[in-house]
């Protein structure tokens, strides 16, 4: 194991498994086993896999994939639509973000240090960009190994959240900034976070919140 040079998918458990088998430890039919387990424990770890540009499309796809009613904006829907935000349900104007739950103190690869919705380990994720003047309403996905959290925020309540920071970029005017969820605050947004609700009807109750 010292002397083994690991690269992905080539790495440190595949050697195990693979030496647990030639000496007959391990069945191939209890491998099989054991990766199914593994896989339906962590069905969103492929995620973690994606690139930055890749998982900002999976946020957007993954919402509308479930949500036929929502959809992406373009100039016949909005005539003054210029890319501020990125999908609409009727005339209101939601602004997608989306991060990955990573071990904070890891500078493994992503999939590496990517956690389940359950630990107990410092993460971090940054929604950022924010624009909250350009939107009527804002929907966060967190993707965790195990589990997708989805939180519906009305774009004022976001303005005037307390962690909101303003002013992300030099010469924006505060019309963009960023918000950090941590494992010490995130239970302040439980009020935001999607359980069992139809999402149409919470982006709705938002959207007249908002107003």
């Amino acid at each position: 194991m010292e002397k083994d040079k690991s690269v992905f998918p080539f790495n440190e458990y595949e050697y195990l498994l693979q030496h647990f088998i030639n000496d007959n430890h391990l069945s191939f039919q209890q491998y099989l086993e054991i990766r199914q387990e593994y896989i339906n424990q962590n069905p969103h770890l492929w995620v973690f896999t994606l690139s930055n540009a890749a998982f900002s499309n999976f946020s957007i796809t993954y919402l509308i994939g479930a949500r036929p009613k929502l959809s992406k904006p373009n100039k016949e829907k909005d005539k003054e639509y210029s890319g501020e935000y990125d999908l609409m349900l009727d005339t209101i104007k939601i602004e997608v973000k989306a991060s990955r739950a990573v071990d904070a103190n890891s500078k493994e690869p992503l999939y590496m240090k990517a956690l389940s919705s359950n630990t107990k380990q410092q993460f971090l994720m940054n929604f950022q960009q924010l624009k909250p003047k350009c939107c009527d309403a804002f929907i966060w996905v967190a993707v965790f190994r195990d589990k997708i959290l989805t939180w519906v925020m009305p774009s004022k309540d976001v303005l005037n959240h307390p962690l909101y920071s303003k002013g992300q970029h030099r010469g924006n005017h505060g019309n963009e900034g960023q918000l950090h969820i941590k494992d010490d605050n995130i239970r302040q947004f439980d009020k935001y976070l999607l359980n069992d609700g139809i999402l149409e009807q919470i982006i709705r109750s938002a959207y007249k919140k908002n107003a």
